[in-house]
């Protein structure tokens, strides 16, 4: 089958999307999960006496490689319909299950145990570092428990899926329809088109407004009717709210880290926080907790002064009491007053086919990255004609391929923004060399041209920054170059540091293109604007750490009696952030507890701390300078997950990283 299956092809290959079809799919991944099967029982068979590096942790790489490949590269293609989404989230969670069941194997635990002692002094430190990941990995997945404990954990394990399938499921929710075209005053007629084939596609007539966030927020943002932004606001705000309280995604939130606890202590540890970061890169539980008390300690005055502020501006506007809908919009009132040009006339300047260019360029200058368009249309197949394909070369040498699938079409998730890391680059047992291959989507919205304000651009940039980082990685195996077994906290730092370059309004400004007649946006004008767009970043900021907050704090005493809007509550109290209102109800859509994220959302704090850090010797050297690029990808990125995170941001920045350089951005010393 894997001579013709497109979907079975080896990473140098490029997939033949025209080709794939829901039958082949699904044979593939039958194919690839019973291989997956067959084949360790078979490794285990053979190297149970003298295991090897080779036949032992390069023939695992090889069938790990395959069966996440198969699904990965499939995945893009949810958008043709509800037959394809049921096939990968069904595949989705068969791949879980085998790679519980691999990682809980003793006996498997037992080989790299052997190879590690008989072999880890002649082996290189990339090498070591897979073995010491290994033997971590069987730690967390229980493969020091006895028959029973292992029945249990996979209990444990899935109920845990039966929750996360049940949250993700209460989240879908129809979006508010409007029906009179003079309730979407202040709306341009850009975004009122969209609005309009939303409608269209959904076979409604007028328009309709997405329950997701990206479209609540863009609605929030410029729409003048303060009862369509209300209405618009409470229906995002009911995602996962059910009034059966056990179908509710609260009872749905508490129940998970509950099923988590149990998973921890069967495991040996404290507490979930201590089994979750013990693959992570932050540190241990009471590191994580210091960091994050201590930058809420710091920001709370700044965003208690921020609200004042936005209350004073919600007067002057006319607004008597300033309600949740009415942030956003006081914010655009404001820009309006001072003459800042609009969100919309921002947009103009930044065409996306402009912006990728840029971005090849920007990671040319810094680390002799080509993305290279193939020369032929059909060398590399898309799922969708938006999609962009690219050959990536590096020192002369063909390292990856990397699709970028940026603009919004029929099918697509609206808020989608994503990396998935279908192949890691790696050499095999018999010296072959296997390129890396990356999908990086982004919500671009519909448009010809396709245009990008600056939240757009921080989307791009920073998924765009994920997908270098796979790209960059030199080690030579499955596991080392892995970016994601850095764990989420890691794996963002690199995409984080990217969106840095998209707030700087020099870089901006060199990069920008009217789509009319390509003239510039000038530098004082980007300046002006993302000065005033740095408040609603304090908002996500704190938004973020709050959440970083009540999730740590839900993960580790989950049985304490105390409800999930209490603990909400709470942590947004002691980092300074809004008060819940009543109609409010966040947590219940916070669906990056369902998996990678989970007591772990700090990561995107923690990664932004870290980047704004890392980003000062760009700012001291200059924004495209070579010997400072070539300095992060000796530190950070050439290694992947072969080497501490922690170490390599103390070898760029010749010190231990702080909190400065972030907190002075944000306006406090």
């Amino acid at each position: 089958m894997s001579s013709v299956n497109p979907l079975l092809q080896p990473s140098a290959t490029p997939i033949d999307y025209g080709a794939v079809t829901l039958d082949n799919a699904h044979e593939a991944f039958a194919h690839a999960l019973a291989a997956h099967r067959d084949g360790i029982a078979r490794i285990i068979e053979q190297q149970r006496e003298l295991p090897t590096w080779d036949d032992l942790v390069l023939a695992i790489d090889e069938l790990d490689a395959q069966l996440n490949a198969v699904l990965l590269a499939a995945s893009p293609l949810t958008y043709k319909g509800e037959d394809w989404a049921n096939l990968i989230n069904e595949c989705y969670g068969q791949l879980l299950t085998r790679f519980d069941e691999k990682l809980a194997s003793s006996v498997l635990r037992d080989l790299y145990h052997k190879l590690a002692e008989r072999m880890g002094m002649n082996l290189d430190a990339h090498e070591r570092a897979t073995l010491q990941w290994y033997s971590e990995a069987f730690i967390r997945h229980g493969a020091q428990l006895d028959e029973a404990g292992k029945q249990t954990l996979a209990q444990i394990n899935g109920k845990i899926l039966e929750i996360a399938d049940s949250f993700a499921e209460n989240m879908q929710l129809e979006g508010t329809s409007v029906s009179e075209e003079a309730l979407l005053v202040g709306l341009p007629a850009r975004l009122r088109n969209e609005l309009a084939e939303q409608a269209r596609q959904n076979g409604k007539s007028g328009w309709l407004i997405g329950s997701d966030i990206a479209s609540t927020e863009a609605l929030l943002d410029q729409a003048g009717d303060r009862s369509l932004r209300e209405s618009v606001y409470r229906r995002h705000h009911q995602r996962g709210v059910n009034a059966d309280v056990q179908q509710d995604n609260g009872t749905h939130l508490l129940n998970l880290a509950i099923e988590r606890e149990k998973k921890a202590h069967l495991l040996g540890f404290s507490d979930y926080p201590a089994l979750s970061l013990r693959g992570k890169s932050a540190g241990d539980s009471e590191q994580v907790r210091r960091f994050l008390h201590d930058l809420a300690a710091r920001m709370r005055p700044l965003m208690i002064q921020r609200r004042e502020a936005l209350r004073m501006l919600a007067g002057q506007h006319g607004l008597d009491t300033l309600q949740p809908w009415d942030r956003r919009y006081v914010q655009t009132l404001e820009r309006q007053a001072r003459q800042l040009p609009t969100l919309d006339a921002f947009r103009e300047f930044f065409p996306l086919p402009k912006v990728i260019e840029a971005l090849g360029d920007l990671v040319h200058k810094l680390f002799g990255l080509r993305l290279v368009a193939p020369a032929s249309p059909g060398t590399m197949a898309v799922w969708h004609p938006s999609v962009r394909a690219f050959e990536v070369w590096l020192d002369h040498a063909l390292v990856g391929y990397f699709y970028l699938d940026a603009e919004q079409y029929a099918g697509k998730q609206p808020d989608l923004v994503a990396t998935r890391y279908i192949h890691n680059r790696r050499v095999d047992a018999e010296g072959r060399f296997h390129p890396s291959v990356v999908v990086a989507f982004s919500d671009t919205p519909q448009g010809s041209p396709a245009l990008l304000g600056h939240t757009q651009l921080l989307k791009l940039f920073h998924e765009f920054g994920h997908a270098m980082h796979h790209l960059l990685v030199r080690t030579t195996n499955h596991v080392a170059s892995g970016v994601s077994n850095l764990g989420a906290d890691g794996v963002e730092v690199f995409s984080k540091l990217f969106e840095r370059w998209a707030w700087d309004a020099d870089y901006l400004a060199s990069i920008s293109a009217h789509k009319d007649d390509g003239h510039p946006l000038q530098r004082e004008q980007a300046q002006a604007l993302l000065a005033s767009l740095r408040g609603e970043a304090l908002d996500k900021t704190v938004n973020d750490l709050a959440l970083a907050l009540f999730d740590l704090d839900l993960h580790a005493t989950p049985n304490d009696g105390r409800s999930v809007r209490q603990r909400l509550s709470e942590a947004r109290e002691r980092c300074g952030y809004w008060p819940l209102e009543e109609h409010e109800h966040p947590a219940h859509a916070f669906e990056h507890l369902l998996g990678y994220y989970d007591a772990g959302y700090y990561a995107y704090v923690w990664s932004d701390v870290h980047a704004c850090d890392l980003f000062t010797r760009f700012q001291h050297a200059g924004l495209q300078d070579r010997a400072t690029g070539a300095a992060l990808q000796a530190a950070l990125l050439d290694s992947g997950a072969a080497q501490p995170l922690r170490a390599g941001m103390r070898g760029f920045l010749g010190r231990e990283p702080d909190l400065e350089a972030f907190l002075a951005w944000h306006g406090l010393s």
